[in-house]
C-alpha cells in the first residue's frame, strides 16, 4: 500500500470517527431534560394549600413539586405539561388564570397554548417576567384564589407574600 492510499484510508476513519462523535453528541445534547434549563427547579407535580393572612380557613392552592422526598413550591410548569387530576399543579394555575385574572380557561389540566397565552398576560400585568412558563418568579408575582376551608367559597385573590405556612393533604 502506498503513501497515498494510507492517507486516503486514514482520512476516511477520521471522517467516520469524527461524523460518529458529531452524532453521538447531537443526541446527547437533543435528549438533555428540559428540566435543566430551570436549575435545580423541579417540575409541578401536585398542588398544596397556603394559610392566608395567618388564618387557617383560608387557603390558597399552589403549584407544588417535590425535591426528592420534600415538597417544594420552587417548580416549574410549561406548555406542553398535563396534569393528571382536577388537583393537578397545572389545574392550579388554571384556576388562578381564571379566578383572578378572567382567563375562561377550560379547567382540563393540560397547559396548551391558551393557558401559555393567559399566563404572559398575568406575568405581564403583574410585572413578572414574561417568559409563558411558571416559575418561582411567577408564583410570587401573580394573584391566587383564596377560599375559605370551612365553606369552600371563593373570598379573594391573594399574592403569596400574604401566605404563609403550607397544608399539604
Amino acid at each position: 500500500m502506498d503513501m497515498s492510499t494510507r492517507r486516503s484510508h486514514r482520512l476516511a476513519a477520521l471522517t467516520t470517527t469524527g461524523a460518529l462523535l458529531t452524532g453521538t453528541l447531537a443526541a446527547a445534547f437533543v435528549a438533555t431534560p428540559a428540566a435543566s434549563a430551570h436549575g435545580t427547579y423541579r417540575h409541578c407535580t401536585t398542588t398544596a394549600s397556603m394559610f392566608v393572612d395567618n388564618n387557617r380557613d383560608l387557603r390558597a392552592p399552589l403549584p407544588w413539586g417535590y425535591n426528592e422526598s420534600t415538597p417544594t413550591s420552587t417548580c416549574y410548569l410549561t406548555n406542553g405539561d398535563v396534569g393528571s387530576s382536577t388537583d393537578s399543579a397545572v389545574t392550579a394555575l388554571q384556576r388562578a388564570l381564571n379566578k383572578c385574572y378572567g382567563a375562561g380557561l377550560t379547567l382540563d389540566g393540560a397547559f396548551g397554548d391558551l393557558t401559555e397565552a393567559a399566563l404572559r398576560r398575568a406575568q405581564s400585568a403583574s410585572g413578572a417576567t414574561v417568559d409563558g412558563e411558571y416559575g418561582p418568579n411567577t408564583r410570587d408575582h401573580i394573584r391566587w384564589p383564596v377560599y375559605r376551608e370551612s365553606t369552600g367559597q371563593f373570598v379573594k385573590c391573594s399574592k403569596t407574600s400574604s401566605m404563609s405556612s403550607v397544608y399539604i393533604p
